[in-house]
């Protein structure tokens, strides 16, 4: 039975000799800091105490209580156990010894008000960004190291976020599951974890269909975010030109229109983001409609932005001032270099897309000849789809440059498939042919013997931004590049 916390009871539930299944409560209360409003007291047939599933319940669906009574062969009810969420104990939930049924009202006095003053504690009804808290859960078949590597990418994604990161969970499986992505089972040990930490995020490293968000985002309370969705609020926050601003909110729009059907705290970043506030303002139907009318309006202005960009390069072209653009994966250090080579003072952090609208500058070279360099938005494996969009008008400016510089932070254990990554980019887009030049970056963190060898393995030079060091080289580097009549691309 369940019973709400005015004596009356809500549901009846009949299971079998191994289980109950308890319906979806859809009136539930819900809030990191609130309980259910209802106790469910059921049988068990075999004394097994308190089991496993009924710790699942207890914690999922945020009970106010879960009793367990034993019963005799003849059907008499026996002794009680009661179990309830615990701020004090380690695993999140506290066991009452058994005792007599005829006792059991001794346990609910005070119980309810005291558990939720508990969690009031704890659970700040509106945490402050830098106070979330997340969970990272990756689904695949790669080996250790990639399914590690891969995690350590969504942290920083998390960190620049603003989110902290408490716990990281990995499941291997050959494929992912329709609904859940992992196994229900799985989901719900993970879904656990994250209560009993106290964590009020779930962050899966994967872009979630539709279905997915919605069947995750019913099974828990926990807000639940995809990979896609961190780089969209990352996005959001960082976008401070017109051109970034509509870009942006056209791909938050693009993401969220399939997905109208999620709850409200599945999708929250993105709807308060572009304007739809609150759960119930409006009908599934009515949404869509409006996120479709946005989006033609974007898309039109997005059109009238890019004729413009058009109308800026053919006057580059005329005044002949050749172009240098800086690219390479996000957080490679392209702002710092930019400030190196032409004396400006770009927003630089150590963050993955800490900058994200493309900053152009004037370089003299050595030889007092003048360039336009370009500092663009940096680029980053299995690139979601909705956010490709964002990258458009970066691509168009590489198309159009004489020479690339292909930034590379030689400090990284990833550098490799860092370089993989935006070679594979940049033939997909149709800039892989524009003469490129290699250079890696912070080679004051890295082995000296190491990066001597794997300069030569690349044919590229080596500077530190951040320290200044082989500035001088590279500028030399960059004016022969410019005016080599023969330059290899990427595609090669």
């Amino acid at each position: 039975m369940l019973i709400d916390r005015k004596g009356k009871i809500t549901h009846v539930i009949l299971g079998d000799d191994r289980q109950i299944v308890i319906p979806e409560i859809r009136w539930r209360r819900t809030g990191s800091r609130r309980l259910v409003g209802l106790r469910c007291i059921h049988t068990h047939l075999k004394k097994e105490g308190f089991t496993r599933d009924d710790i699942n319940d207890l914690m999922l669906l945020r009970l106010d209580a879960m009793s367990v009574i034993d019963v005799t062969p003849d059907g008499a009810p026996e002794r009680i156990i009661l179990g309830h969420l615990s701020t004090e104990t380690e695993n999140g939930y506290f066991l009452h010894e058994s005792t007599a049924l005829r006792k059991a009202q001794e346990y609910y006095r005070g119980l309810i008000k005291n558990i939720e003053a508990e969690l009031e504690k704890i659970s700040p009804a509106a945490p402050l960004e830098g106070e979330r808290t997340g969970l990272l859960i990756h689904v695949s078949n790669l080996s250790q190291e990639r399914m590690e590597s891969s995690l350590n990418e969504l942290e920083q994604l998390a960190r620049t976020a603003g989110i902290s990161v408490v716990e990281r969970v990995v499941q291997r499986r050959e494929k992912p599951d329709p609904h859940y992505l992992m196994g229900k089972g799985k989901l719900r040990e993970f879904m656990i974890k994250a209560l009993s930490h106290g964590i009020n995020l779930v962050i899966f490293d994967a872009e979630l269909l539709p279905s997915q968000i919605k069947a995750i985002s019913d099974f828990t309370d926990i807000e639940v975010m995809d990979r896609t969705q961190i780089i969209l609020s990352i996005f959001q926050k960082r976008a401070h030109n017109r051109d970034g601003k509509v870009r942006v909110a056209l791909a938050q729009m693009r993401y969220l229109l399939p997905r109208l059907g999620a709850k409200e705290t599945a999708l929250s970043l993105i709807r308060g983001g572009i304007g739809l506030k609150g759960p119930g303002e409006t009908t599934a139907k009515v949404a869509r409609r409006h996120l479709e009318q946005r989006i033609k309006k974007l898309e039109k202005e997005l059109e009238e932005l890019k004729r413009k960009r058009v109308v800026k390069r053919k006057a580059r072209v005329r005044s002949a001032i050749k172009t240098v653009s800086i690219i390479g994966y996000t957080n490679a250090g392209k702002s710092t270099l930019l400030n190196r080579l032409t004396g400006s003072s770009q927003f630089v952090e150590d963050l993955l897309f800490a900058t994200l609208n493309p900053a152009t500058r004037r370089l003299r070279l050595p030889s007092g000849t003048r360039v336009v360099v370009s500092d663009t938005v940096g680029l980053i494996r299995d690139m979601p789809k909705a956010v490709e969009g964002v990258f458009r008008a970066t691509f168009e400016e590489l198309a159009e440059s004489h020479l690339l510089i292909h930034l590379v932070d030689i400090s990284s254990p990833e550098f490799e498939n860092h370089i993989s990554t935006v070679k594979k980019i940049l033939v997909e887009t149709g800039t892989g042919d524009v003469p490129a030049l290699m250079v890696f970056n912070k080679m004051d963190m890295a082995d000296t013997a190491d990066w001597r060898a794997i300069c030569r393995r690349f044919d590229a030079i080596a500077v530190s931004a951040k320290e200044e060091t082989g500035i001088a080289s590279l500028l030399e580097k960059i004016e022969s590049e410019i005016n080599s009549p023969e330059q290899a691309g990427f595609s090669s």
